[in-house]
């Protein structure tokens, strides 16, 4: 893991962006220091006095659990004095809760400004170039990039179908579904009945329906494929198997684990799924954890935590998730959330959640990584 250290104001304010993955507006960022290293970086919008003081006590608990020996704010205004309500609201909480303020900034228009120095320039300063910070070389090296907005990267998830293109993938993608939840329902009255369970041998394929195990090695094996070429280019061709299935809990919460080490014990899941997982071998590198978001805020994790490897399997979960149809999409999205949380990407995790509520407002893990998001705690078991 690399590890992220700063030297000053102007570092700080340099890699805030770099930190959440986009450039922040109207907001107050929260930096957890432990010394020089940066720790929970937290982002909430900017809010009106009479709901200043309840944003900077949900925020504050969240900041007390990282145990940090200090904190930074950064408060980015589009008209002078706007962040202030919750940046004193912010401070004064974390006060009381014995966590001293070191630094307390202000970015507007291209210059940053100091307000607890004295003899910090009234006109501010010119934000340093981020080829001129060293910090930011750390980052670089972790493949984190600055994105214009926090919607441009809510687009880099956001399902992307419309009209005729999505009702021709999403009949395919409902067809495919039905055949898996038929045959798992065949295997289950076969479990049930005593028999052994065992793929179709012999005759014409064409005139026997698909067991489940035909379908559930077409389902590993198109999510081999997606996750060995980032965004395949017969991504439509796989996405009936690699998305059917994911209302079915167990197979979805066996992708999810084998994506994510740690998130659950190997007895939690099916030995016949387990074992067809381990047959694709290992998606990923180094595994990581992190700190994470709040309900109406984003945070960011320690920077150690970010898994120092390629963006390979990020970079194909989001294409699956902008590739699928929109009414099918809730366990796509929960499934990217999960891998974000788990490499530590507390805003793009906060994102998929969010989208995935706003599709199936009752999705049970999506509620759950919602609560645990809104806590900051950590990933479940990693």
């Amino acid at each position: 893991m690399q590890k992220i250290s700063v030297s000053g104001p102007a570092e700080l304010v340099t890699i805030v962006p770099f930190h959440l993955g986009f450039q922040p507006e109207r907001s107050v960022v929260a930096i957890c220091l432990r010394d020089r290293a940066v720790g929970l970086v937290a982002r909430i919008d900017v809010v009106g006095g009479p709901h200043a003081a309840e944003a900077a006590a949900q925020l504050t608990e969240t900041i007390r659990r990282d145990g940090p020996t200090a904190v930074a704010l950064v408060s980015y205004e589009s008209r002078p004095g706007e962040a202030r309500p919750l940046a004193a609201a912010l401070g004064a909480a974390l006060g009381l809760a014995g966590i001293p303020v070191s630094e307390d900034l202000v970015i507007r228009a291209g210059r940053w400004y100091c307000l607890k120095v004295d003899d910090c320039p009234e006109d501010g300063q010119d934000l340093p170039a981020p080829a001129d910070v060293p910090a930011v070389a750390g980052y670089v090296a972790l493949g984190r990039a600055v994105l214009a907005d926090r919607k441009t990267m809510e687009a880099l998830v956001r399902p992307a179908r419309a009209g005729a293109d999505e009702a021709r993938v999403g009949l395919a993608v409902e067809r495919w579904r039905r055949s898996y939840h038929a045959a798992l329902r065949h295997q289950s009255m076969r479990s049930l009945a005593g028999e052994r369970v065992e793929p179709d041998a012999g005759g014409n394929p064409g005139d026997r329906p698909r067991t489940w195990d035909v379908l559930a090695d077409e389902c590993f094996s198109a999510w081999g494929a997606l996750l060995d070429d980032e965004e395949p280019a017969d991504l439509d061709s796989l996405l009936p198997a690699l998305v059917g299935p994911l209302d079915d809990k167990n197979l979805r919460d066996a992708l999810i684990a084998w994506l994510c080490p740690g998130w659950l014990a190997a007895g939690d899941v099916d030995d016949r799924v387990r074992g067809r997982l381990n047959a694709l071998g290992s998606p990923v590198g180094q595994p990581g954890q992190g700190e994470q978001t709040l309900a109406d805020h984003e945070s960011a994790p320690d920077v150690d935590d970010f898994p120092c490897e390629d963006r390979r399997v990020e970079h194909a979960l989001e294409a699956l998730c902008r590739a699928t149809p929109t009414r099918f999409a809730a366990p796509v999205l929960t499934i990217a959330a999960s891998h974000a949380w788990w490499r530590g990407d507390g805003t793009k995790a906060g994102m998929c959640v969010d989208l995935a509520l706003a599709i199936e407002p009752q999705h049970k893990l999506a509620r759950l990584m919602r609560l645990g998001l809104d806590h900051g705690l950590r990933m479940p078991a990693a």
